[in-house]
C-alpha cells in the first residue's frame, strides 16, 4: 500500500534542485544588479563594486599610476635661483644657499617616479651660480686689497689705533713718579723718533682769578686749582690738534687715589685752556693747557697728574717724585 500523505505541506524533493541536495555541479554565482537611479524622495542606492573600482583607478592617474613628485625638485629650483643672485654680492650666504640647492636636487634625482625637470634645471643654475660666486669673491679680494695701498688713514676710524705707537722710549721712559716740572719724551714706537716731550709743573691756586668770571664757575668745594702741562712739538712737522700725535689722556688723582672732577666750565678754560684747546703745535714750538680740578691748593700738592698714552704708558707727576 503507497503512502501519497505528505508531511507538513512540504514540496517534493525535486523542487529544491540539485544543488540544494548537495550533489552536482554548483549553481552559477548571479552578479549584483546595477545600482539605478532611484525615484524622487528615495535613497539612492550603494554603488557596486565596479563603481568604486572605477572612482579609485581616477586619483592615480592614467593607467592607475601616481603623478610624478615635484617639491624638492621645484625646491631645489628656487634656492638655486636665490643663491645665484646673492653670489652677485660675494655674500658668504651664497655659499649655503648653493650647496642647500645641490643636496636637494640630487636627492630628488635620486628618487624614482620624480620629475627630474626642475632637479637638473637648477643643478645648472647652481653651476652657474658658483662661477659668478667665484668671480666676486675675487673680484672683492682684490678691492680689498687695494684699498689699503698708499691710501692715508681714516682720522674718523684710525685714530685710536695709531695713537696706540704713542709710548715711553726704551730706557729713556720713568718706571716712577716724575717730581714737578721734569720733561719726559714720548716716541713713536713703530719708527722709534721723537714725537714729543712733556712735562707738568706745580699746581696753583686760581680761585681768586676765576671768582670774578660772571657767571662765576661752579665750585663744590669753593676753590679751584690748575696744573700747567708743557708739550714741545720733537717732530719736523706740525702736529694737527686732530691727529693721532696728540691722542692722550690726562687726569689729577687725589692722595686717597680717588680723581677730581676736572672742570671745563667755559669761564675757566678761557683763562686756563684744557688740552681739548690745543692748536695746532709747530715743529719746536710748546703748547701749554692746564688740567683744572674742582679742590683745595693743599690737596693738590699730595697729589698727581697722571698722563695716558693709548698704548697703555702712564707718566705721573706728582710732588715728592724724583
Amino acid at each position: 500500500m503507497t503512502n501519497h500523505t505528505t508531511t507538513g505541506g512540504r514540496p517534493p524533493f525535486a523542487a529544491y534542485g540539485p544543488a540544494s541536495a548537495g550533489y552536482g555541479p554548483s549553481a552559477p554565482a548571479i552578479a549584483p544588479p546595477v545600482a539605478v537611479p532611484s525615484a524622487a524622495g528615495a535613497p539612492a542606492a550603494w554603488p557596486g563594486p565596479a563603481v568604486l573600482a572605477r572612482g579609485s583607478a581616477s586619483t592615480t592617474g592614467p593607467g592607475g599610476a601616481r603623478p610624478p613628485r615635484r617639491g624638492l625638485g621645484i625646491a631645489a629650483l628656487v634656492i638655486a635661483c636665490v643663491g645665484t643672485i646673492a653670489a652677485f654680492t660675494a655674500s658668504p650666504l651664497a655659499w649655503l644657499l648653493l650647496v642647500t640647492a645641490l643636496v636637494l636636487a640630487i636627492v630628488h634625482l635620486a628618487r624614482r617616479g620624480g620629475a627630474r625637470v626642475p632637479a637638473v634645471i637648477a643643478i645648472v643654475i647652481v653651476g652657474f651660480g658658483v662661477f659668478i660666486a667665484l668671480i666676486a669673491a675675487v673680484v672683492s679680494g682684490f678691492t680689498s686689497a687695494g684699498s689699503g695701498v698708499d691710501s692715508a688713514p681714516d682720522p674718523e676710524t684710525d685714530t685710536y689705533t695709531l695713537a696706540q705707537r704713542l709710548s715711553l722710549p726704551p730706557g729713556r721712559g720713568s718706571e716712577s713718579e716724575l717730581a714737578w716740572g721734569t720733561a719726559q719724551t714720548v716716541i713713536d714706537s713703530d719708527t722709534g723718533d721723537d714725537v714729543w716731550s712733556i712735562r707738568t709743573l706745580a699746581p696753583i691756586d686760581i680761585t681768586s682769578e676765576t671768582a670774578t668770571a660772571s657767571p662765576a664757575p661752579f665750585s663744590a668745594s669753593g676753590s679751584l686749582v690748575a696744573t700747567p702741562v708743557e708739550i714741545t712739538n720733537l717732530t719736523d712737522e706740525t702736529i694737527d690738534s686732530d691727529a693721532w700725535q696728540l691722542r692722550f689722556s690726562t687726569s689729577y688723582r687725589l692722595s686717597d687715589g680717588t680723581y677730581a672732577d676736572a672742570a671745563y666750565d667755559p669761564a675757566v678754560t678761557d683763562l686756563y685752556p684744557s688740552r681739548y684747546d690745543i692748536t695746532d703745535v709747530a715743529p719746536g714750538a710748546t703748547v701749554t693747557f692746564y688740567v683744572v680740578h674742582d679742590g683745595s691748593i693743599a690737596e693738590a700738592d699730595e697729589g698727581s697728574v697722571e698722563v695716558g698714552l693709548y698704548s697703555g704708558d702712564i707718566i705721573t707727576w706728582t710732588a715728592t717724585g724724583g
